[in-house]
């Protein structure tokens, strides 16, 4: 969360020639090597078994505000709660919303250089205007199972698509190859005007993309949207969407309107904490995050299925192709709609099922 709210430009700082391409080399090695260390483990790893490790991660600098401050204390006692170390940039290191990017860049290279078995595996962004509701839930809960090892990022949308506030990235190469394309677009596409929040943007665009990427096909097959809510509840002029027992609440896009709000929010959990906390159990969390990952394995595997016919020579019906075509754009674009998934997963089995 940035201070100032002036816009600035990429280019207000441009970086000398030899110094980006000591960071591309960088960039390059840390990247190969661990592709192939990621590579050398296998399902049964015993990171995999493990309790996976995370860290979070904001920005705060330019003039003192105490209320962006209580805001990241509350994630702080959060972290201390489950032993999640917290990570804040307090120094303006580029230009603006880019600073974002840059700081989440360095934290997964440094993770990456250190050896496996000391190696958190994901960061958490909270941007600073959010504040943690609810201290009884772990954020693993959120995170892929483990035999989905392909998932990188995990994000929300809300109206506007991509909302960044709060996201997960996974400590892998992929998410170094994001965040640098993320970061590259404004050099390489400066007459594209990305707005006011020119970081979330960028990133979205690079998510969209089909080409590129690790493997040639962009980054939309990485990317999990959970239903906003779960992880980012807003709080809007009106009212706050979410309940009793959710994790957090944020308050994008209410400019100068936030601070009363925030107010409200940070004496409940500074003066009343067992307000709005609730044990694990009683929130519905487990049992809402096990159902959503049962269905995406179960949606990704029958693309898979009959991916692989199709590869290995098998004739398929024009509307089987197609339902597959369906179902893995919802995945990529609308993953937070479970039952937009159902209904793609029932129309490829019915399909799949007469063949």
């Amino acid at each position: 969360m940035l201070l100032p709210t002036h816009r600035m430009n990429f280019t207000q700082r441009p970086l000398h020639g030899a110094m980006c391409l000591l960071l591309a080399i960088c960039l390059i090695w840390v990247t190969v090597m661990s592709y192939l260390t990621f590579a050398n483990q296998g399902p049964n790893s015993a990171l995999g078994n493990k309790l996976q490790r995370v860290a979070k991660v904001s920005m705060l600098y330019g003039g003192t505000n105490d209320m962006y401050e209580r805001a990241l204390r509350s994630h702080e006692r959060h972290g201390e709660r489950w032993g999640y170390p917290m990570h804040v940039l307090r120094q303006d290191i580029t230009a603006g919303f880019w600073n974002k990017p840059c700081y989440l860049l360095s934290l997964v290279i440094n993770e990456l250089a250190q050896p496996v078995e000391k190696r958190l595996e994901w960061f958490m962004w909270v941007d600073a205007d959010s504040i943690i509701l609810n201290n009884e839930i772990p954020m693993e809960i959120f995170l892929p199972p483990s035999d989905l090892q392909d998932i990188h990022l995990i994000a929300t949308q809300d109206h506007n698509g991509l909302n960044t506030g709060i996201m997960f990235l996974h400590v892998h190469p992929w998410t170094i190859n994001l965040l640098t394309e993320t970061m590259a677009y404004p050099l390489f596409l400066p007459g594209i005007d990305l707005g006011r929040s020119a970081d979330q943007e960028g990133m979205k665009r690079v998510l969209n993309k089909t080409t590129g990427g690790p493997n040639g096909r962009g980054y939309a097959d990485g990317v999990v949207y959970l239903p906003r809510p779960w992880i980012n509840a807003y709080e809007w002029d009106w009212a706050y969407e979410g309940r009793r027992g959710d994790l957090l609440v944020h308050f994008p896009g209410l400019e100068e309107r936030r601070w009363p709000h925030m107010a409200k929010w940070l004496e409940i959990v500074e003066m009343t904490p067992h307000e709005w906390d609730l044990p694990l159990e009683e929130t519905g969390y487990p049992d809402r995050t096990a159902n959503y990952w049962s269905l995406f394995r179960s949606a990704r595997n029958s693309i898979e299925s009959v991916e692989k016919k199709i590869h290995a020579g098998e004739s398929m019906p024009v509307r089987t192709v197609e339902a597959v075509r369906i179902l893995r754009k919802v995945l990529r674009e609308k993953s937070d709609n479970m039952d937009l998934i159902r209904k793609g997963l029932n129309a490829l089995g019915a399909l799949v099922g007469k063949n």
